[in-house]
């Protein structure tokens, strides 16, 4: 770990996400059921070789719509993991009593400015109509975060390069 402070721009952490990644370690062929959750997740590095993310992806046992699919930046400085990107289902409102989006498909986006006041990175969100399920809301994740091997680990996912624009 290096003890010196990270200039965390906007800029920066979109950079992150949108990066060309690939699966170093690929998630387990099933979910693990813990703590009444089936969880799963995996390890990218950037194609440049300079980042290293993880990909975690849970999904209530009970209620299959509460699921949580996220991107965790791993820097190597004092300020330790960042969560850039988590893609929602509906769930209760847990800490972020500002935000209202929690009773529909949601995605919480990284924010430089959330990380100065002290906050949660992803605090916040959008609704969404990008996906209406655990499975395409997988998929989405996988394209929007520039997972190049992706098609090797989830055989359903089809790059979106292949229907054009």
């Amino acid at each position: 770990m290096v003890d010196r402070e990270l200039k965390l721009t906007q800029s920066f952490l979109d950079s992150l996400i949108i990066c060309p990644k690939e699966i170093i370690e690929p998630p387990k062929k099933e979910m693990q059921l813990l703590n009444g959750s089936w969880r799963n997740s995996m390890k990218l590095k950037s194609k440049d070789g300079k980042h290293e993310f993880t990909v975690f992806m849970r999904k209530n046992e009970a209620f299959e719509e509460d699921f949580s699919i996220g991107l965790v930046y791993h820097t190597k400085e004092k300020i330790g993991d960042i969560i850039l990107a988590r893609y929602n289902g509906p769930h209760d409102v847990v800490e972020d009593l500002e935000s209202v989006p929690h009773f529909g498909y949601h995605i919480h986006t990284g924010k430089a400015e959330n990380i100065e006041k002290g906050m949660k990175p992803e605090r916040g969100g959008l609704l969404t109509k990008k996906y209406a399920s655990y499975q395409e809301a997988l998929m989405c994740a996988l394209a929007d975060f520039h997972i190049t091997n992706a098609g090797e680990h989830f055989p359903t996912y089809q790059s979106p390069t292949l229907f054009g624009e």
